[in-house]
C-alpha cells in the first residue's frame, strides 16, 4: 500500500503530467496537420523501440545527450550553472580528433592519448570561467555561455582552412584511420556478428544494439555509475550537493567556495570533452566535420534533460532515452506519414515549459500567501545563485531562525538538526 501510495503521489507530480500535457498538446499539432495522432505517436514508438535497428538508433542517440547531461549536472548540482558544454565538448572533440587523425603511431597508444587531451582540453576551458568567477566576479552563467562562441567559430575556422581535405567535398579533415575508430561492441564483419544473425537474426534487438552501436555505450554506463557514486559515497559529492542547496550551510562548515566551483567546472568540462571526442571518433564518424557538433544541437538537448531529470544520473538516463527516442521516433512517423520532424523539438520544447510552470506555480502561490518560504531558500529547494556560492564572507540572505520554527525546514534547523537532515537528504539525493 506504502509503494502503492508513494507510485501514485509521482504520477500526480510535475513530471509525468508535464510529458502528459506536452503529448496532448503534440496531438492536437498533428491533428491540424491532419495526421491521426494515434496513428502518428504508433509510428513514432515503432520507430524508435519497436524494431532492432529503432532501439539501436534510440541507444547510439541517447549517448551523447545523456553524457553530456551527465557533465551538465554535476555542475548545476553544486550550483554552479555550466551553459557553456557546446564548446567545452567541441573544442575537446576537436583536440581529441587531430590527435586521433594526423598524430602517427600504433592505435594503442594514440587513442588513450586522445581520450586525454579531448578530457584536458574541455577541463581547461571549463576552468577558465571558474577562474574569471573567483578572481574577478564574472558569474560563470555568462561566461560559459558567452565562451560558446570562440569555440565553435574558432573550431569552424581550423577545420575550414587549415585541416580541410582536398580529396572530399565536404568542409571536413582527413579521414580517421580504421584502427583508432570506437569500433561497435560486436564488429559487423566479425564471426560473433555472424552468428548472432544466423542464431538471432539480423534484426533481433539484440543483435541490433550489439552491431549498431559503439563503444561509447560501455563508457557511458560506467559514468553514470561513478557520477552515482560520486554523488553518494564521496566527500566532495556530499559538499557538492548541498553548495547547490544551501551554500551558507557549506560555507559555515568551512568548505571553501572557489576550490568547490573550481573541481566542479573541471570535471564537468572534461566529461563534456569525452562524450564530444567520442561523437567524432564513433563509428560510423571518420572525420571532423565543421558545424557538425553544433548541429547536432546535443548539448542543448543535454541541458533539456538535465533539467527534466532535477540532476539525479538515473533520472538523466531514464529522460535522454525519452528524449532520444522522440528524436528518432519523429523521423520514423516523417517516413511513414509525412509529418514534419520537427514535432520532436515542439514535444521537448513543452515538456520543459510545462515542467517549469508546474514547478513554479506553487512557490509563486506560497509568495503571494505570505509564507515562511520567502525568508530563505529550503534545502531541498533550488540551487542558490553561483555569485552566492563563490563568493567569500557573502551576507546571509536567509533570517535566523526562530523558536517557532521547526526542524522539518533544514534551512531554519539549528546545530545538530541542519547537520542530521542535511546528511539525510543527501544520501537519498
Amino acid at each position: 500500500m506504502n509503494a502503492a501510495r508513494k507510485a501514485g503521489r509521482w504520477l500526480a507530480g510535475p513530471i509525468p503530467v508535464s510529458v502528459v500535457l506536452a503529448l496532448l498538446i503534440g496531438a492536437c499539432f498533428m491533428l491540424i496537420a491532419g495526421v491521426d495522432p494515434l496513428s502518428g505517436y504508433a509510428a513514432m514508438l515503432d520507430g524508435s523501440f519497436g524494431t532492432g535497428v529503432g532501439l539501436a538508433n534510440t541507444l547510439a542517440r541517447a549517448v551523447p545527450i545523456i553524457g553530456i547531461g551527465i557533465a551538465i549536472a554535476i555542475a548545476f548540482r553544486a550550483g554552479v550553472l555550466n551553459l557553456g558544454t557546446e564548446g567545452q565538448a567541441g573544442l575537446g572533440a576537436l583536440a581529441g580528433g587531430i590527435v586521433a587523425i594526423y598524430v602517427p603511431g600504433p592505435a594503442i597508444l594514440i587513442l588513450p592519448l586522445a581520450f586525454v587531451v579531448a578530457i584536458a582540453v574541455g577541463a581547461l576551458w571549463g576552468l577558465i570561467t571558474a577562474l574569471l568567477q573567483n578572481l574577478l566576479g564574472v558569474p560563470i552563467l555568462l561566461s560559459t555561455l558567452l565562451l560558446n562562441y570562440p569555440a565553435r567559430y574558432f573550431s569552424s575556422w581550423l577545420i575550414r582552412f587549415e585541416l580541410k581535405d582536398p580529396s572530399t567535398d565536404q568542409v571536413a579533415s582527413q579521414q580517421l584511420r580504421p584502427e583508432m575508430q570506437l569500433d561497435m561492441i560486436v564488429p559487423r564483419d566479425s564471426g560473433l556478428a555472424d552468428t548472432l544473425r544466423n542464431s538471432l537474426g539480423a534484426t533481433n534487438p539484440v543483435t541490433a544494439v550489439l552491431t549498431g552501436v559503439n563503444w561509447s555505450l560501455i563508457v557511458l554506463i560506467v559514468v553514470v555509475i561513478a557520477a552515482i557514486f560520486v554523488n553518494r559515497r564521496t566527500r566532495y559529492g556530499f559538499e557538492a550537493g548541498l553548495s547547490g542547496q544551501n551554500a551558507e550551510f557549506v560555507r559555515y562548515g568551512g568548505v571553501k567556495p572557489g576550490p568547490l566551483v573550481t573541481r566542479t567546472m573541471a570535471l564537468s568540462g572534461g566529461l563534456a570533452g569525452l562524450f564530444g571526442l567520442m561523437l567524432i571518433i564513433g563509428a560510423p564518424s571518420t572525420r571532423l566535420i565543421e558545424g557538425y557538433f553544433v548541429q547536432t544541437n546535443f548539448a542543448w538537448t543535454a541541458l533539456l534533460v538535465t533539467l527534466l531529470a532535477l540532476y539525479r544520473p538515473v533520472g538523466i538516463v531514464i529522460a535522454g532515452l525519452f528524449f532520444a527516442a522522440i528524436m528518432v521516433g519523429s523521423d520514423a512517423m516523417g517516413r511513414e506519414l509525412g509529418l514534419s520532424p520537427q514535432i520532436a523539438a515542439v514535444i521537448q520544447a513543452l515538456v520543459i515549459i510545462l515542467l517549469a510552470f508546474r514547478v513554479a506555480l506553487p512557490r509563486f502561490r506560497k509568495r503571494g500567501g505570505g509564507g515562511s518560504g520567502d525568508a530563505g531558500p529550503p534545502l531541498g529547494g533550488p540551487p542558490l545563485s553561483e555569485a552566492e556560492l563563490a563568493t567569500p564572507g557573502a551576507p546571509v540572505p536567509a533570517a535566523a531562525p526562530t523558536a517557532v520554527q521547526t526542524p522539518a525546514d533544514p534551512a531554519a534547523a539549528p546545530g545538530a538538526t541542519l547537520a542530521r537532515e542535511a546528511a539525510t537528504q543527501e544520501t537519498e539525493r
